[in-house]
């Protein structure tokens, strides 16, 4: 088999000298003021093409994107570079910036015959926090209550609807952004009387998002922080919870009270079950990996109460895995490596 795989990170360092020894040049990219750091995309990579000589491996930059490239190839795992990124332009890549430049990425994603996976309708479907979380409320998964708009949408009557719900704070996130980028976080009472930041938020994204969604700020995100667990071909596999510091770096550590790892297991594999099949070359598969992120609690109930809600989905390829944390030790390229070998096999056999 043919196996390529489209990298982009520009964060998560692999920390594997022996294996950024052998990397070429090209494909270590600079990161945190870095020079030439292998990410953990290249990574799983290089894993395949060492550890299962007798697949063919095609790592492709950013830049070489193209339908005649990807049509060499028998399958097309997407590790490093997506539609978001060239929304956030991160990597800028020229031939991709820009309205006619994220256009041409995505005629080429859907285009079957690029052979991608996951295949773009997933790909659309995580990036679409509206479409997922609909899904997932119909499917008697909790979630935070939620109001979505429009980036012209009119500040006043927004603030009204939040004020009738009662909600001290609330969260902005743009609809297709993913890993925090683009939130805002707001205290009610301060914005309604003085919604210039609030107006500012919507003035400056919307040159990039069309959609926002609007939710109440739960005081166990700060307190508690946010249960990331990933679930590998729907299994699990490992958690860790995240908790933002003022004015710092977030606090990674990984999951270890049983209680919560319990009630997140039982969400968590709600969720997956929950998710539409994929189809590629007429199979119906699940995802390699999923990320889910799970928040308490509903109604500022307090942390005895377990209940856990879904803040939100990623595609776990490209989604932040923290394993560049030293205390997080779940072999992730290891696992990952293996793991897209086998769903080449599965698909492709």
């Amino acid at each position: 088999m043919k196996i390529g795989f489209i990298v982009g990170k520009t964060n998560e360092v692999c920390d594997n000298n022996a294996l950024k020894k052998i990397t070429p040049k090209k494909f270590l990219a600079d990161t945190y003021n870095k020079k030439n750091q292998l990410h953990i995309d290249v990574a799983i990579a290089m894993t395949v093409k060492t550890k299962f000589p007798g697949h063919k491996v095609d790592i492709i930059l950013p830049k070489e994107i193209s339908l005649q490239r990807l049509k060499k190839n028998d399958i097309n795992f997407v590790l490093g570079y997506d539609y978001i990124s060239t929304i956030e332009q991160d990597p800028w890549v020229p031939k991709f910036a820009g309205e006619k430049g994220q256009q041409l990425l995505l005629d080429i994603y859907k285009n079957p015959n690029s052979k991608i996976f996951p295949p773009f309708k997933h790909q659309e479907f995580i990036w679409n926090k509206k479409k997922y979380l609909t899904k997932f409320k119909n499917s008697k998964i909790p979630i935070n209550p939620t109001i979505f708009v429009k980036g012209g949408v009119t500040i006043p009557k927004l603030l009204a609807q939040i004020s009738s719900y009662k909600w001290q704070q609330f969260i902005v996130k743009p609809i297709g952004g993913c890993e925090g980028h683009g939130c805002g976080f707001f205290v009610t009472k301060d914005t309604v009387a003085e919604p210039t930041k609030l107006v500012n938020y919507f003035i400056e994204n919307a040159e990039l998002y069309e959609e926002f969604l609007v939710q109440r700020l739960t005081d166990g995100f700060r307190k508690y922080g946010e249960v990331k667990s990933f679930w590998l071909g729907g299994e699990y596999s490992y958690a860790i919870v995240t908790k933002d510091v003022p004015y710092g770096d977030s606090i990674v550590t990984p999951l270890t009270d049983k209680k919560i790892l319990e009630k997140c297991l039982e969400l968590g594999s709600k969720v997956n079950k929950a998710i539409p099949k994929l189809e590629f070359n007429g199979r119906k598969t699940l995802p390699v990996m999923t990320r889910v992120d799970l928040v308490c609690c509903l109604d500022n109930k307090p942390l005895s109460s377990y209940d856990y809600y879904l803040n939100e989905i990623e595609e776990g390829g490209l989604a932040g895995s923290y394993t560049d944390f030293k205390q997080i030790t779940f072999p992730f390229v290891e696992v990952l490596s293996e793991a897209y070998v086998r769903k080449a096999r599965e698909l492709l056999e």
